[in-house]
């Protein structure tokens, strides 16, 4: 037997190696070679043969990034043999949610019955939150996804830095999507993190979450607009010629539609699109946008990159607005 075919999601022990008599001198030659990597002393990440590419590999350093972290996360709850259960960014990332600036190279882990706290490389151990554990989608077992949302804004993005509240935003927003939680859920969990620290700027932010938000980029940009002060429904939906598209933001005083540009949106189910492809969704989106300004609306687009620049979301913004007002006097 090889030692993939003992692997469970993709990870196995140096003690389920040694039942097929590979040791530690060959599980170096395997590291060597790519075969396999190792995630904390004595737990393996393995490469199947038939893979086109390892476990530990994504389409790209985000994917990457999360893919390590769950293999990380997975070892981590296997070798604690049931008395942790995953926390905070490694609940999130098992249950598929996004984040944006956590730490993932360092796992969290609750226990599931006492109040130590603990450090160790690559893992933080916190006291139990409390609450029964659900399991995510491949039998992991984490903290309830409601209490994960609320952990991750509370705790630093890395070493030396601070915790970013916007984090448990981003959580939210995506959860409530994928309705893996209600806005109940969420005002009764807040309720039982009363006094912890950090949980002021998480409580403030969660106000505005919104399952409506269906990415990131739609959570930063609703944020940045709410900054700014101004009024905005997601996802209105608008007719034209007979067709009807739902908008990311459309502003509440003026027939301004705002949207956040993400590859995603033009890519769809594509993980590598050639240049043809993207063309091609681009002059799709254009037409949409050419329609969407025919109903009288304008129409502004953000990407990735410009969302923290308040002062250029308010450009354009305002320089929508005045033509919008122009065209209505014209």
């Amino acid at each position: 037997m090889e030692l993939y075919q003992l692997a469970r999601d993709d990870v196995v022990s140096a003690s389920d190696a040694a039942l097929v008599g590979i040791g530690p001198s060959e599980l170096r030659r395997l590291r060597r070679t790519g075969q396999v990597r190792r995630l904390i002393r004595g737990w393996y990440a393995v490469r199947s043969p038939t893979s086109d590419h390892p476990p530990w590999e994504g389409r790209d350093r985000f994917d990457t990034e999360r893919r390590q972290h769950r293999l990380l996360a997975i070892a981590l709850l296997r070798s604690f043999e049931g008395r942790v259960v995953a926390s905070h960014q490694s609940a999130l990332v098992l249950h598929d949610l996004p984040v944006w600036k956590s730490d993932l190279r360092t796992a969290h882990l609750s226990r599931a019955a006492d109040d130590h706290t603990r450090q160790r490389p690559s893992a933080v151990l916190h006291p139990a939150c409390g609450a029964a554990p659900v399991h995510a989608s491949g039998g992991h077992p984490t903290v309830p996804v409601a209490h994960a949302v609320l952990q991750v804004g509370m705790v630093p993005t890395g070493p030396g830095r601070r915790p970013f509240p916007l984090e448990s935003l981003v959580a939210a927003d995506a959860a409530l999507h994928q309705r893996l939680i209600s806005t109940a859920e969420l005002d009764e969990t807040l309720g039982s993190y009363a006094g912890h620290p950090g949980i002021t700027g998480v409580r403030a932010l969660l106000q505005h979450a919104d399952g409506r938000h269906e990415s990131v980029g739609e959570t930063r940009l609703a944020h940045a607009l709410r900054l700014l002060g101004y009024r905005f429904t997601p996802q209105v939906e608008v007719e034209a010629e007979g067709r009807r598209w739902r908008t990311d933001f459309e502003l509440d005083d003026e027939p301004v539609v705002i949207e956040f540009d993400g590859l995603a949106k033009y890519s769809g189910d594509v993980v590598h699109p050639t240049a043809e492809q993207l063309r091609r969704a681009l002059a799709v989106e254009k037409w949409r946008e050419d329609r969407l300004r025919d109903t009288g609306r304008e129409v502004v687009r953000f990407g990735w990159g410009e969302l923290d620049d308040l002062r250029l979301i308010r450009s354009r913004v305002d320089a929508a607005v005045q033509r919008s007002r122009r065209r209505v006097r014209a």
